[in-house]
């Protein structure tokens, strides 16, 4: 995972956007793609910044999220 950091957006109403990006900007971007396509409302100012997965949601976001150590949305899943 080197150069990469993760990152989780708590979304008001649902439960998140977690990134894993090479900087804040574009981890911003995807979260930003991911939430337009999913209508839901994202405030980055209270973004976690080198989240620790283990402190998400242990009955819906960990069983859940993809792989955190590619860069992309690992939560949620989209096709």
């Amino acid at each position: 995972m080197s150069g990469l950091r993760r990152f989780w957006f708590p979304v008001q109403g649902h439960l998140g956007i977690g990134v894993t990006a090479e900087s804040r900007e574009a981890a911003e971007q995807l979260a930003t793609e991911t939430a337009t396509r999913l209508n839901w409302p994202l405030d980055v100012a209270s973004t976690i910044d080198d989240v620790d997965v283990r402190d998400l949601d242990e009955k819906h976001v960990i069983p859940n999220m993809g792989a955190v150590v590619w860069r992309g949305v690992w939560f949620p899943q989209l096709k």
